[in-house]
């Protein structure tokens, strides 16, 4: 008995020995190394960032008669795509114009009242119709005596009359013209011609603008990717002719499974990865996490993974330019957020 309890105490005494002489693993390497292998791995696509790609499209219907762009070309915003035909907007353009000459000059015409020599002009006229009404009263006076006296008849007399009411008649008119001449024009004759000019301006201006949308420019500096239409095939409204991006401005648009979700916040890091650049890892960080679970529309590499699981939408803009193709799958992993990406 006494050497049973014996036997006992020295186990117990070698386990203890054991428990304090072995190395324990430290608490917060593990803790971290924990941290550091969480992370959502998720699928995606490269895409072109909201509002670098853009599609040039025409106002007006019609016939394309230059297209001098092709696709992969590089634009600068505001240069030539294609000219849609306009030869019948430039007739009526030139139409316009001339119009708009016309009616300026007659404009500038009136306002600029009468030329000294008209008004001298109009004072010799009057000059010349009172000294005809002064005659022509004279010899009717003197007629009217004859006719009393009985020497003459009563239709010679009212003959001289008649000839004295028409010199009275042109003496009124030439001063009315003389008085006009002077006073300038009425201002209802300039509102008239000023309407005249107005309505010429604005069928310019109309023609001009017309003329304007037959030029089709880049709105953006960027990468001519696609063109919908050729040189000599028709135009409508609804119908794009080409597609203009700016291709260094890409981002991620990668699809998260929804049973991970929960460890994408704003601001996390990401690292991206394609099998065309082995090797290489690419910078970026979450901008956007969508409000709602859609079906999964990028076929995963792992063939494990469950297909018909619901996914996220993440967006992630890349940090730096790189030789990722819009269009391109990628790998990418997304660690929580305010953890850093470690090492390429």
């Amino acid at each position: 008995m006494k050497r049973k309890t014996v036997f006992l105490f020295a186990l117990i005494a070698f386990a203890v020995a054991g428990y304090l002489i072995l190395p324990k693993p430290e608490a917060g390497k593990t803790a971290a190394k924990t941290t550091l292998e969480r992370y959502a791995a998720a699928e995606g696509k490269v895409e072109i960032a909201p509002g670098y790609e853009v599609e040039v499209s025409s106002e007006l219907e019609g016939r394309i008669e230059s297209f001098p762009v092709k696709e992969g070309d590089i634009i600068k915003k505001g240069e030539l795509i294609a000219m849609l035909a306009n030869g019948d907007i430039r007739a009526k353009l030139r139409e316009a114009e001339a119009e708009l000459a016309v009616s300026g000059s007659r404009l500038r015409e009136v306002a600029s009242g009468a030329r000294e020599e008209e008004i001298k002009e109009a004072a010799a006229t009057l000059e010349s119709a009172r000294a005809t009404m002064e005659f022509e009263g004279t010899s009717r006076d003197r007629h009217r005596e004859l006719y009393d006296k009985g020497y003459i008849q009563k239709e010679l007399l009212d003959e001289k009359e008649r000839n004295f009411r028409v010199a009275v008649s042109n003496v009124k008119k030439a001063e009315e013209t003389k008085s006009l001449l002077e006073k300038g024009p009425k201002k209802e004759t300039l509102r008239l011609h000023e309407d005249e000019v107005g309505r010429a301006a604005a069928a310019v201006e109309y023609y001009r603008k017309l003329l304007d949308k037959t030029y089709l420019t880049s709105p953006i500096t960027g990468k001519v990717i696609r063109k919908y239409l050729q040189q000599g095939e028709s135009v409508t409204k609804d119908k794009a002719l080409a597609a203009v991006a700016d291709t260094a401005l890409l981002r991620i648009n990668a699809e998260v499974d929804e049973t991970d979700i929960g460890m994408v916040g704003m601001g996390a890091q990401a690292e991206v990865r394609s099998d065309a650049f082995a090797g290489k890892t690419f910078r970026g960080e979450v901008v956007e996490i969508s409000d709602y679970a859609g079906i999964r529309k990028v076929k995963p590499n792992d063939q494990a993974k469950n297909l018909d699981m619901k996914v996220v939408q993440v967006k992630i803009r890349l940090n730096d330019k790189t030789e990722l193709k819009p269009g391109m799958t990628v790998d990418v992993k997304i660690l929580p957020a305010g953890k850093g990406t470690g090492t390429t």
